[in-house]
């Protein structure tokens, strides 16, 4: 009976382990994916051309490893905010500072990153 613990234990670490190398995996790749096609991004360019070029980068990741979309009206103009995965730490945190944003405003983009949201690149997701 005293093997059984120190065995799931064991064995529960090794999952773990293996489930945060498989995240790493899933993340580099979309990463790698994402520095591809970002240059091609311009401000004013529309929100369908600018996500039938990202989008596609963040398809292997799992739903844990993705920041959701946000959107909201400021005066008449809606305002959406996509996240791109654009980076990782080993930390079994998802942190705002592991996703690059992208501003629409009434699906135009407007801006690029954590300052264009009014803030600095942060630590709290």
């Amino acid at each position: 009976m005293n093997i059984i613990k120190p065995a799931s234990t064991l064995l529960f670490a090794v999952l773990l382990t293996a489930c945060g190398a498989v995240h790493e995996f899933q993340v580099q790749s979309a990463t790698s994916s994402y520095f591809e096609v970002a240059q091609e991004v311009n401000l004013g360019d529309s929100k369908d051309r600018v996500l039938n070029l990202l989008l596609p980068t963040q398809k292997g990741l799992s739903s844990t490893l993705k920041k959701s979309p946000e959107k909201h009206m400021n005066d008449d103009v809606l305002v959406e905010i996509y996240y791109m995965r654009t980076g990782w730490v080993s930390d079994g945190l998802t942190t705002d500072d592991e996703f690059t944003p992208y501003i629409f405003n009434n699906e135009q983009l407007v801006g690029i990153g954590w300052t264009s949201l009014g803030r600095p690149k942060s630590q709290e997701g």
